[in-house]
């Protein structure tokens, strides 16, 4: 069976067929309207089922899917995605099974069926991207939430009313350290000229660490997870954990009594994690 996965994220959208494993991988920039958004994925759907035998397309979205509706709920980065059914747009222009699911569910579900998370019991999973989404795991079971909220912990509040998506993202790491340089770079840009010995780079790096670790040391406290999975294109950084656990040790050692140091590993799937997920859970639901 061929499925077609495609995973919309605040930067970019990826997109594979799946058939146990991915193959055919083909991504674009992730454009500024739904106007242009649709034309690029009916591009990228064509291209696929002039070529293959599709059976089913699967989408991992950012926020929260209503399965009732087919609409995209909460908040996300790609404003424009919400407030219609976006699922009846794909049914209805080709005719196959549409299924669709929170990004970092479906990164979840990819780990805990052949990853990182597989056999936790209790385990959160954060996906770092342009914001930050995420899962709690308990008793080997996604919580979703009274209002299917759960896991949105990039609304955190950190420093002086801005949000963790905002000060734990190499993405918007990336822009305002592009803002003070007067030239455009990327995250792994930044990561690489601090490395160099770049000031304003290595400034720029060791508060995205310090937030990051805040957040995690937070997270802990409030939810007590055996371990913290992490995915999303920033754990490209192989410096990345080591980096977090050096922050935490000094916010470990303001004086509070700390007795749990958070466990944290990365995703196995790393930025596939999703497309995966995407392709598990849509089996999972036609199997049912």
């Amino acid at each position: 069976m061929s499925l077609l996965v495609i995973d919309i994220g605040g930067s970019s959208v990826k997109s594979a067929i799946f058939e146990e494993t991915l193959s055919d991988y083909r991504t674009f920039q992730s454009p500024s309207s739904w106007e242009e958004m649709r034309e690029k994925l009916d591009e990228t759907i064509v291209y696929y089922l002039e070529n293959y035998e599709v059976l089913a397309l699967s989408f991992s979205v950012p926020a929260i899917p209503n399965q009732e509706t087919g609409e995209i709920k909460g908040a996300s980065s790609l404003r424009y995605i919400h407030g219609f059914s976006f699922r009846e747009y794909f049914e209805k222009n080709y005719g196959l099974p549409v299924y669709f699911e929170n990004d970092a569910v479906c990164a979840c579900k990819a780990e805990t069926s052949l990853g990182a998370a597989r056999g936790a019991e209790n385990a959160l999973f954060l996906v770092i991207g342009t914001g930050i989404g995420g899962v709690i795991l308990s008793n080997g079971e996604v919580q979703p939430g009274a209002h299917h909220f759960s896991g949105e912990f990039g609304m955190m509040l950190i420093d002086k009313g801005k949000e963790w998506s905002e000060l734990g993202s190499a993405v918007h790491m990336a822009r305002k350290f592009s803002k003070l340089k007067g030239k455009e770079y990327q995250g792994r840009e930044v990561f690489a000229l601090a490395e160099a010995g770049d000031k304003d780079a290595i400034q720029a790096t060791e508060e995205l660490y310090y937030y990051l670790a805040l957040g995690i040391y937070n997270l802990q406290y409030m939810i007590d997870p055996e371990r913290f999975i992490l995915g999303g294109g920033i754990t490209n950084n192989v410096k990345l954990i080591s980096n977090i656990e050096r922050k935490l040790s000094e916010i470990m050692s303001y004086g509070q009594r700390c007795p749990i140091t958070p466990k944290i590993v990365k995703a196995v799937f790393g930025n596939d994690a999703n497309l995966i997920g995407a392709g598990i859970l849509a089996i999972e639901t036609q199997n049912k």
